[in-house]
C-alpha cells in the first residue's frame, strides 16, 4: 500500500495524473513501487530496454539524447509531477533518452508487467496513457519551437522561463551548469555568460554557482516580447 503522502503529492501537481479519472487514479497508484535515488544516478539510459514508467515525486531529473556524432546534450529538467517512460513501454522499443537525477529524487516506478496487467483488465487505459505520451511530445515541440526563436538572450529567457515550471517548486533555484544551460539554447559559453550578467544586472535574474533564479518574471517575458 502506497504511503498517503506519495498520493497527496500526485494529485496535487494539476499535471496529467491529476486530470485522470478516479479509478485510473487509483488502479495505477496500486502498482506503484517507491524507489530513491540519489542525486546524478540514472533512472535509465538511452537504448535500454523499457522495462516500466517513473513518476516523479520530489526532487528532480535531467533528459539527456545523443546527437548524431554521439555527444550527449542535455534537452531539459523536470521536477514533481513529472511522468516518463511511456513512449518505449507503448512502443516496445529501446528507450530515446536518458534520465538521469540532479538531487536526492523520491519516485513511483510503475513496472511494465503491472501495467500491462491494469490495461488488459481495462482496455480503455490505453488512452489514458496516450494522454501522457501527447503532453510529453508538447513539452518536447515547445522545446524545439523556443530553439528556433532568433536571438540568443531570448532563447535563454524562454529556457529560463520553461525550467522554472519543470521546478520542484517555482520560484526556487534552477539547477542548471552555464555549460549544460549553453548547450540547451546553441550558444556559446563565452555568449551565454555575457546574457545572464546582463540579465542579473537588470535585477531580472540571479546567479549562483550551477544555478538561477528567477526574480521578476513578468519583467523577463516582456524581454521576449521587445
Amino acid at each position: 500500500m502506497l504511503d498517503k503522502g506519495y498520493n497527496q503529492k500526485l494529485f496535487q501537481e494539476g499535471r496529467w495524473f491529476s486530470r485522470r479519472s478516479e479509478r485510473f487514479q487509483r488502479d495505477l497508484l496500486e502498482c506503484g513501487i517507491p524507489k530513491t535515488f540519489d542525486a546524478w544516478e540514472t533512472l535509465y539510459h538511452y537504448g535500454d530496454p523499457a522495462n516500466g514508467i517513473f513518476a516523479v515525486l520530489n526532487g528532480g531529473v535531467q533528459i539527456t539524447a545523443p546527437a548524431d556524432d554521439g555527444q550527449e546534450f542535455v534537452l531539459h529538467r523536470e521536477g514533481a509531477g513529472f511522468w516518463i517512460g511511456d513512449l518505449a513501454l507503448f512502443a516496445d522499443a529501446p528507450r530515446l533518452v536518458t534520465i538521469v537525477t540532479t538531487q536526492e529524487t523520491d519516485t513511483l516506478f510503475f513496472p511494465n508487467s503491472r501495467v500491462a496487467k491494469i490495461v488488459k483488465a481495462n482496455p480503455h487505459y490505453v488512452r489514458e496513457f496516450y494522454a501522457l505520451t501527447q503532453e510529453n511530445m508538447q513539452t518536447a515541440l515547445r522545446i524545439m519551437a523556443n530553439l528556433a526563436v532568433t536571438g540568443s538572450e531570448k532563447r535563454l529567457v524562454l529556457r529560463l522561463l520553461h525550467l522554472d515550471e519543470g521546478s520542484s517548486k517555482q520560484g526556487d533555484w534552477i539547477v542548471v551548469s552555464q555549460e549544460e544551460l549553453a548547450g540547451m539554447i546553441a550558444v556559446s559559453q563565452p555568449t551565454l555568460h555575457r546574457s545572464l550578467h546582463r540579465l542579473a544586472d537588470l535585477g531580472l535574474i540571479e546567479l549562483g554557482y550551477g544555478r538561477v533564479r528567477l526574480k521578476d518574471k513578468q519583467a523577463l517575458i516582456a524581454n521576449c516580447q521587445t
